[in-house]
């Protein structure tokens, strides 16, 4: 998954935990669109979610959220090892630095 699709997830992660405790919510109808647009893009191109069920759209979820859980410890490993870089780029431009100055006696 892309950082957007994540971020995505997140910001509707009560989807997620509703599901985890058996139910779904009245989800609205764009949010369950862009739920749709990640099952096809990351699991099945050919799938054609029934808005008006709701065994469908609990089956679904079930799986974005495998998907989504997945999805999160790779971007994690990917951004420690960004910052692992430029924590090391820090320290080494700062020990080329030269001391200005007249020397101590």
């Amino acid at each position: 998954m892309n950082q957007k699709d994540l971020d995505y997830c997140k910001q509707h992660i009560i989807n997620f935990e509703s599901v985890k405790l058996g139910f779904t919510r009245n989800i609205p109808f764009d949010v369950l669109g862009e739920y749709e647009r990640m099952y096809r893009d990351y699991l099945d191109r050919q799938f054609s979610l029934t808005y008006w069920c709701g065994e469908c759209v609990f089956d679904m979820l079930k799986r974005l959220i495998v998907l989504y859980e997945n999805a999160q410890p790779i971007v994690q490993n990917v951004i420690e090892v960004a910052q692992q870089k430029v924590q090391t780029e820090v320290i080494q431009t700062e020990e080329v630095k030269k001391k200005r100055g007249r020397p101590k006696k």
